[in-house]
């Protein structure tokens, strides 16, 4: 079964799909999983999204709980030169979602031979991470919506860390974030009549300069709270235009929704008191938001005994992750806990061009998923 999960992933990582864009890999996961023979089977979940059910062979279940992994894959060429490299320029998967979604399918097909008693449990694969849009989509359907969960697990792959070693924090695990797009709009002239026109240059540099001022407590309040200008762009290199439009992007992270959302709303503040001297328009959007993954307590005490069970090295973290993870989201439904799994220390970087996932931790994550299981079937004989 090892190496059936490991060509699976290599054939998931040869076909990469964007967020929303993942028909085929939904396909194919909708295809295995019929093959593991689960009670139930969903698909177009919040767009493309795939979810198992595999019930409890009692009467009525007593609890119920939810592993999560991700479908899409990012906007990077790939240049590991494996002979399973992607068949996709400018698409690979550099973030590990081929290997969480074996992970998911050995689970699928040790569910199939083994049942625990008072538990459902359901297996989501789940699109749209990258841009932190699919979270929301699945909490959104209504298929979805109808499911009663206890908690929701899942893992990710952390290259930099020991191999196979799971990283754990209670709290705040990763941080929220979001992406700030600002649009001006004025009146492009050409460039020998600019009294003719409304450049938003200035205006630009007005905002730049004042939202890193105006955000400097939120820097200094938190060492982890981080705002980055991440890009400017006004006209064309046309040296006979005065340009009337130009865009301009943060982006905030904190381990506090609370504290991110205060940011947004400061520079939503800065923009009204700008745009009264400028003759044209400033609209403001948020983009790709991911709430804060905050574990319960309760999870992350399973995740230890769990890897007890598995013979697995554990550290605590101090401090939670700088960057952001969309099953955060799913607080609004239940509890949950995201834990980190160590794919050796001199691995390449998550979202490089020469990443590609560590298939020796395919089965440290099934027994780790198993283990989780097994600790709440447990929970019911004793009850």
């Amino acid at each position: 079964m090892t190496n059936h999960l490991v060509n699976l992933r290599k054939e998931l990582h040869q076909h990469p799909e964007l967020s929303g864009q993942e028909e085929k890999t939904a396909e194919r996961i909708a295809e295995e999983l019929s093959k593991c023979s689960p009670d139930e089977i969903l698909t177009g979940l919040g767009g493309t999204g795939v979810l198992a059910k595999f019930s409890s062979k009692e009467d009525k279940a007593k609890q119920a709980i939810l592993f999560r992994a991700e479908l899409d894959a990012i906007a990077v060429q790939e240049e590991t030169g494996k002979e399973y490299q992607s068949q996709k320029d400018g698409v690979m998967h550099g973030c590990g979602h081929d290997g969480h979604m074996a992970i998911l399918m050995g689970l699928a097909h040790m569910l199939k031979k083994e049942s625990y008693p008072g538990l459902d449990v359901f297996l989501l694969f789940q699109p749209a991470e990258e841009n932190g849009e699919g979270a929301a989509r699945v909490l959104a359907d209504q298929r979805f919506q109808k499911i009663e969960l206890n908690h929701a697990f899942a893992l990710h792959n952390l290259p930099g860390y020991p191999e196979h070693s799971v990283l754990i924090k209670p709290g705040v695990f990763a941080a929220a974030s979001v992406g700030v797009d600002i649009h001006f709009k004025g009146k492009t002239s050409h460039a020998a009549y600019p009294e003719q026109g409304s450049n938003p240059s200035l205006l630009i540099a007005e905002m730049v300069s004042m939202v890193n001022e105006k955000l400097r407590s939120f820097r200094q309040n938190n060492p982890l709270n981080k705002a980055v200008n991440s890009y400017i762009r006004l006209g064309e290199q046309a040296f006979g235009i005065n340009p009337g439009i130009g865009k301009l992007g943060f982006t905030l992270r904190s381990p506090s929704d609370k504290q991110l959302g205060q940011a947004v709303e400061t520079i939503r503040e800065i923009g009204e008191e700008i745009s009264s001297n400028f003759e044209g328009t400033l609209k403001i959007f948020e983009v790709e938001p991911f709430a804060a993954t905050i574990n319960s307590e309760k999870g992350v005490e399973i995740v230890k005994n769990a890897t007890m069970e598995s013979v697995v090295e554990i550290s605590e973290l101090d401090e939670p992750f700088p960057w952001s993870e969309d099953f955060g989201e799913y607080r609004k439904k239940s509890p949950i806990t995201l834990f980190g799994l160590g794919a050796g220390e001199n691995s390449p970087a998550l979202h490089s061009e020469t990443y590609d996932f560590n298939d020796r931790l395919i089965e440290t994550g099934i027994e780790l998923f198993r283990a989780i299981c097994m600790h709440y079937s447990s929970e019911k004989e004793k009850a």
